[in-house]
């Protein structure tokens, strides 16, 4: 008979020096192919980020075609143009979303009203509601379904906005101090796809990558800017002074939490920027404070009252999470990537339709 250690198969397992060996090898396999892996999903990013400047300056293009001129960078009866202030304020994304394959939206698009976009009918009944009832408060007519003072604070509506309070004869409107308005359109905007680059942490519910160049230099949006969108404007691609294959037209910015506004809707300093310098993700612009809130509240009333418009007027820079480089499209149509190094002046004459100055294609 055999005896049972004979018919037993020797078993060898791993050694616990082995097993750390093996799993070290494994740990540094991991660690030479990540960077790859990482490199090769930004590389499809960047590749993303250029293909949607390419179809916005196309979209602007067909628009220029259509019209004889670019869209404005921002339409409003007057300047200058702070942040998520009232106002008409349409900017030139909205226009040109026919001819980005955006008709659905552009329809939902008020252009009479544009805080009124992209509300349904059941939005805008309590809201149609309240401002006629606000209109005949307004004339001295009677109204009696008009809420006082006191029952309107109750609702827990706010003065002049709306809000989702219940038990108002308005849903929530409270029509005792001022036109009642509609809440922040930006919750309601859909978010384009061609409008948002990959690489950037987005903040806000409809946040736009992409602006329009509006001056070579920081200045607030208005009127007579040295770039091809900015407040009223009605630049034709086909009279550039400087030519339309060094002169930018559309790229790259950073959003922050601070510099978060009211979507792609309108035209402030989400759609639109300024030159000077290219902001990489680490920076804040120096000097403006731009990305820093001040604390005045020890100013004086008048005088704090200024710091904060004068904040709300600063547009900012271009820039991008792309290490050193921002994409831009020009008024030709072509996509050109940026090195943040690029010397100030150089980039202030590409931003300039009109300075005068040559620049060759070996400065950027």
């Amino acid at each position: 008979m055999r005896s049972l250690s004979g018919s037993r198969r020797r078993i060898r397992g791993f050694t616990l020096l082995e097993l750390l060996i093996v799993i070290a090898i494994i740990a540094i396999l991991i660690a030479l192919l990540l960077p790859s892996v990482q490199q090769a999903r930004e590389a499809a990013r960047k590749t993303q980020c250029r293909n949607n400047l390419m179809q916005i300056g196309l979209g602007l293009r067909t628009y220029n075609q259509a019209h004889g001129v670019l869209p404005p960078g921002c339409v409003n009866s007057t300047g200058p143009i702070a942040v998520d202030e009232p106002g008409y304020r349409i900017g030139w994304v909205a226009q040109i979303l026919p001819f980005m394959g955006e008709e659905a939206a552009w329809r939902q698009i008020d252009f009479v009203d544009p805080m009124r976009s992209f509300m349904s009918p059941e939005q805008r009944l309590p809201l149609d509601e309240a401002t006629a009832a606000w209109q005949r408060v307004k004339h001295g007519e009677s109204s009696d379904a008009a809420p006082s003072p006191a029952s309107a604070s109750e609702t827990g509506a706010s003065p002049g906005v709306s809000g989702p309070g219940y038990g108002s004869p308005y849903g929530g409107y409270d029509i005792t101090n001022g036109r009642p308005q509609p809440e922040d359109p930006s919750k309601r905007l859909p978010r384009l796809a061609w409008i948002y680059c990959p690489s950037t942490v987005a903040f806000g519910p409809s946040p736009a990558n992409y602006a329009g160049c509006h001056n070579s230099t920081e200045q607030p949006i208005d009127n007579n800017r040295d770039g091809l969108l900015y407040l009223n404007s009605s630049e034709s691609l086909d009279s550039i002074p400087d030519g339309t294959s060094t002169t930018l037209l559309v790229g790259e910015h950073l959003i922050t939490a601070q510099s978060v506004s009211q979507g792609w809707l309108f035209g402030d300093k989400m759609t639109l920027r300024n030159g000077d310098i290219l902001q990489g993700w680490t920076q804040s612009r120096p000097g403006t404070g731009l990305d820093l809130v001040g604390d005045y509240s020890m100013l004086p009333e008048d005088e704090r009252r200024q710091k904060l418009r004068d904040e709300s007027l600063l547009v900012g820079p271009f820039g991008s999470q792309h290490s050193f480089h921002v994409h831009f499209v020009l008024a030709d149509g072509s996509v050109r990537t940026l090195n943040r190094q690029i010397e100030p002046t150089v980039f202030r004459n590409l931003i300039s339709r009109n300075d005068g100055q040559v620049v060759s294609g070996h400065e950027f």
